[in-house]
């Protein structure tokens, strides 16, 4: 199949198997959003829930407490795709094929999660969006949103980041180490804006200079990075908690608890 046709839910909800945390809900992230949740059950019997994407791990967190979800996602197939990776057998979810940006749903909500729902979105759709999250929200209610930040406008070294996973980290997952430099390093601060292609060639220039080991570039090929289509934004960690505060209101940030939990802040949203 080529490239033009390959769609997001190919390149990614198919492969997310392949993926580890950081980019995916990692086990302590998991443990914060659970602990918030089994707060508003001990109020609350019937919460209403949202999942913003068809994040397999967030419908898994409510399907284990039987809490109805609605999930938003633009796409259908996303939806179905990510929904095989779920552990847990679905529990009344109800799916809405709508921009986030633009959502309306009849219902208030009581908690909604979402992961790197802001780094898919461009910096100019920010307020937009976190304008309606406070809309929909019910006057208690929060939203929790895993977001890749960054304190600064350096690139990074990409190659000096391969060598401190192959001497400290590893037995770890690779993304652990290699996420973070991985985007920066193809970030084009001006724009505000980067590619997936982008970080694959990055990766290519430095297997072609012998920086590169060749499990490791096999391993980001099998991810297909070369033809997904998103592109990425990084904000800067105190402009979106500024963005945050001017159209919603700052609950506060949380953390994982891994060594990597800095760069990924779990940004909790309030109504304004």
């Amino acid at each position: 199949m080529s490239s033009k046709n390959k769609t997001w839910t190919e390149n990614i909800a198919t492969s997310w198997g392949k993926w580890t945390p950081p980019d995916r809900p990692s086990p302590g992230e998991m443990r914060v959003y659970e602990d918030f949740l089994k707060q508003i059950l001990s109020k609350k019997k019937k919460p209403n829930v949202m999942v913003l994407g068809s994040t397999s791990e967030f419908r898994d967190l409510y399907a284990k407490y039987k809490v109805p979800c609605t999930v938003v996602d633009y796409r259908k197939e996303n939806y179905e795709a990510m929904g095989t990776l779920m552990k847990r057998k679905k529990y009344k979810e109800t799916l809405l094929t709508e921009d986030w940006r633009t959502m309306n749903p009849k219902q208030k909500f009581d908690l909604i999660l979402g992961d790197y729902c802001i780094n898919v979105l461009f910096k100019k759709d920010q307020p937009e969006f976190v304008k309606n999250i406070s809309r929909i929200l019910k006057p208690d209610g929060l939203c929790m949103i895993k977001t890749f930040v960054r304190y600064d406008s350096e690139p990074g070294d990409l190659a000096q980041a391969l060598h401190f996973y192959r001497t400290k980290k590893k037995d770890r997952p690779i993304l652990e180490t290699i996420m973070a430099p991985m985007f920066k390093n193809a970030y084009d601060y001006k724009k505000e804006q980067g590619t997936f292609p982008g970080v694959w060639n990055n990766f290519v220039k430095l297997y072609k200079n012998k920086k590169m080991k060749k499990e490791e570039i096999d391993y980001f090929e099998s991810l297909d990075l070369e033809n997904i289509p998103l592109k990425f934004y990084i904000p800067l960690f105190q402009d979106i908690i500024k963005i945050i505060e001017q159209n919603a209101g700052l609950y506060g940030v949380r953390y994982g608890g891994e060594w990597f939990s800095t760069d990924v802040p779990i940004l909790i949203m309030k109504k304004q």
